[in-house]
Formats: C-alpha cells, structure tokens, sequence
C-alpha cells in the first residue's frame, strides 16, 4: 500500500507535468469512481500532498482529492488499463489500481477543509506532531496506523520507524517516554525521507531494515528479525534492539 513517501513521490512527479495545466477532460473508465461536475477548461493551480492525499486545486474553487488505498498509481505513459485518467493541455495521468479500492472525488474548498481536519498531523509537513499518540493506551505499532493520530504512517513505515527509535512495538503508546517520542520523531523523519530519496524506482531499490525481513539478521546487531501480528497486520521488529 503507498504510504507518505510513495505518495510523495508521485506528487513530486505530477507536480511539474499538470501546474498550470488546463484540464481537457477527466475520462472515467470504472463505474465505482463517480465525479459529481465536468472539470474541463479548469487551470491545475497546485499538485499537493496531504497524508496519503494527493491534492489538486484547480481554479474556481474545486479540488481533486485523490486517494491511493491499497494499490492505486499513476502512470505517464498510456498503460493497458486504467481506472481513470486526467487529461490536461500538458500531458495525461494515468490513474491505475488493481484492486479498485482507490477513491476520487470533487469538492469545494470548504468540504476539503473538513476532509483534511479527519487526518492528524503530517510528520513532514507539520513538525512531527506526535502528541496525539500519548492519548491511547493501544500499542504503539497499531496506534500509529491510526491516520486521525499522524497522518501518512502505514504498516512498512510504523516498523521501520520504531526499529530506528529501538521500540518495541508492543509498548503503550500513553507509557512512551518523552525521549522515546523524541526518538520516534526522529526515526519516522528519517525513515520517510530516505524512501523518498529513492524517487520513482522506489520499489525497484528499496532496502528495508527489518519489514518483510522475518529471520533475517538485524542490520544493527545481527539478531533475527521476529514476526508479529498485531490489529491484523504483520510487525517486524529485532527483540535485541527493541526490548
């Protein structure tokens, strides 16, 4: 599933080929995406990322909100399928999505507003706001999955993050240490930053430390990676480094 860096990747991308772009039609190929106006002769004034929203503003008070979910996409190049795709008088995205679980829609200005005010604090964008996470006793791993508590943080990033903060997953998050926050802070930065380096071949290159490593030395002490389970989803954590 993208996360904040994948999805900052393709902002980064879109951002040069639409800004200032003027929509020619936005082609609807899959009848579960359903667009309530025609955005045709709209200038693309902005491309933006808020969490794992991709943001368009285009002129007249309307906003593309985009969002990925498990295996949305764009493509630049006219790929054999497609959800759906923006035409503009620079160039086409491609929205692609295998499993069709990404969303689009159209809103005002006000109705983003309330979309956004549903998403926490963005760690790259709003100071690595972590305060909201000391308000629930649940373990730090599930807690962070949590996009109304840091917005962008999915289930690869939350155990890259605590491996680089040496927490243990299954800690508390209303027991963290203001250090421990600190360093959680420090190791979601980092973390996100390094994978937005790695820009469009980010699945092609990416080295993790310990996600989808279960057995593996730990590249800090060499201690095999475990595997846990939590909320459903899979943890990888090293118990030397994160006791």
């Amino acid at each position: 599933m993208p996360e904040l860096p994948e999805v900052q990747i393709l902002v980064n991308q879109l951002a040069p080929r639409l800004t200032r772009a003027r929509v020619r039609e936005i082609e609807v190929c899959d009848p579960k995406i359903k667009l309530r106006q025609n955005l045709a002769g709209r200038l693309v004034e902005r491309v933006w990322r808020a969490g794992k929203n991709i943001i368009f503003d285009l002129s007249g008070d309307r906003h593309l909100v985009v969002h990925l979910r498990m295996t949305g996409w764009f493509e630049f190049d006219d790929p054999a399928r497609y959800r759906a795709a923006i035409h503009t008088s620079k160039g086409t995205a491609y929205f692609e999505d295998g499993r069709r679980l990404g969303t689009m829609q159209i809103v005002t200005s006000p109705e983003l507003e309330r979309v956004l005010k549903r998403v926490g604090p963005d760690p790259l964008l709003d100071g690595n706001d972590l305060a909201r996470l000391r308000g629930t006793s649940r373990p730090i791993k599930v807690a962070l999955l949590d996009q109304r508590l840091v917005a962008g943080v999915g289930n690869i990033y939350a155990s890259e993050s605590l491996w680089r903060a040496r927490i243990n997953p299954r800690h508390r998050a209303d027991r963290l240490r203001l250090a421990d926050m600190r360093a959680l802070r420090r190791g979601i930065v980092t973390s996100m930053r390094k994978a937005i380096h790695y820009g469009p071949r980010i699945f092609e290159v990416q080295r993790f430390a310990v996600y989808d490593r279960e057995g593996a030395p730990c590249r800090r002490c060499g201690t095999a990676i475990r595997r846990i389970v939590q909320a459903q989803r899979s943890t990888f954590y090293c118990p030397k480094c994160q006791r």
